[in-house]
């Protein structure tokens, strides 16, 4: 009987032969190494959480128990997607077979919705700046310390470049070198920033999504956004645009564009999405919720001037705060669930 299984990482949904059973490979989806579970321990849908020792058996069994209740089969029962990883799942199920999220809590919490594929819902500021916060502090070394190690990779490539342009000029016998040859480094130097960049901040996305979700997380997940890379890079250049077209149109336009379209790029790397499905899901999870997101504006911009006063070594605190708030905010508006805390 062949094994299904998730990826910890991506969620992709896995099958293989039961002989493969403890065996370790990479994950097609995002290329982690993945260890296939004993058939006993594949995920399941159904009402309780006991394993089944046969899945055929154990369905013929829940058909036959909903019958006598006078209950459709499970073919015939009303599916949603799960709010975790989007696939068609039971209703009344509370485990989902796919990504194996438990799908109802201890205090009744449901972020679940038939109002789209995402589950969106409205969320209050306050609210998204409490869970944040109760996140920051439990996690406040991981979150920090891998913050700063991106900030530092970045940091000291640009200075790298700057010192190679400065040797230049010491090798030209002290003249400052030319417009030539500051081009032929800067351009090949920037655009490798920038994808260094996007890498790193791929990867932090990550990170911060494991955090926010309770998941397993470590500093190494900054290193893990390469298969994120185009998608990311799409959303970012489909939301730039959008912002400058937005800026043309009278500032206030472009303002509203940053409020709407902020979560393209946690789309893309969650979901590894295109850009113009980011933009329509971010579109779909913030328009009732533009209210709530200038409320967190004015909350992000205090805490940037909490930063500003501490003579900028609050910062240090601040952005991966910042950073995390609108994780949170993104996974609550789009109808995810967060690490219980």
């Amino acid at each position: 009987m062949p094994i299904e299984f998730t990826c910890p990482n991506c969620q992709k949904l896995l099958t293989t032969s039961d002989d493969k059973a403890g065996r370790t490979a990479k994950c097609p989806g995002c290329g982690d190494k993945v260890t296939v579970p004993a058939p006993d321990q594949q995920d399941w849908e159904a009402s309780d959480e006991t394993p089944p020792v046969s899945r055929t058996a154990a369905r013929r069994e829940t058909s036959r128990r909903e019958s006598e209740l006078g209950r459709p089969a499970s073919g015939d029962r009303e599916r949603h997607p799960c709010p975790m990883c989007g696939e068609s799942i039971l209703v009344d199920a509370v485990k989902c077979r796919y990504c194996g999220e438990l799908l109802s809590d201890s205090d009744g919490e449901d972020f679940s919705s038939d109002t789209g594929t995402t589950g969106m819902r409205e969320v209050a500021a306050t609210e998204v700046f409490e869970k944040a916060w109760r996140i920051f502090q439990n996690n406040a070394g991981l979150l920090i310390g891998s913050w700063l190690l991106s900030t530092f990779i970045q940091m000291a490539f640009y200075l790298g470049m700057m010192l190679l342009i400065g040797l230049f000029g010491q090798a030209n016998r002290g003249q400052p070198p030319s417009e030539t040859m500051i081009a032929l480094i800067l351009i090949p130097g920037m655009l490798l920033f920038t994808v260094l960049a996007l890498f790193l901040n791929a990867g932090q996305l990550r990170l911060n999504l494991n955090v926010a979700r309770g998941k397993t997380a470590g500093v190494s997940d900054i290193f893990s956004g390469g298969p994120y890379l185009l998608p990311m890079l799409a959303s970012v250049l489909l939301f730039m645009t959008c912002y400058a077209g937005g800026l043309l149109m009278c500032v206030i336009p472009g303002i509203i564009a940053v409020m709407a379209l902020w979560p393209m790029v946690f789309f893309a790397v969650d979901r590894k999405v295109g850009p113009i499905v980011a933009l329509q899901e971010s579109w779909a999870i913030t328009r009732p919720n533009l209210g709530n997101i200038f409320i967190l504006g004015l909350i992000v911009f205090g805490l940037q001037l909490l930063g500003i006063v501490t003579c900028y070594i609050g910062f240090i605190f601040t952005v991966p705060l910042i950073m995390q708030m609108f994780t949170v905010a993104y996974l609550m508006m789009s109808g995810q669930r967060t690490a219980r805390i």
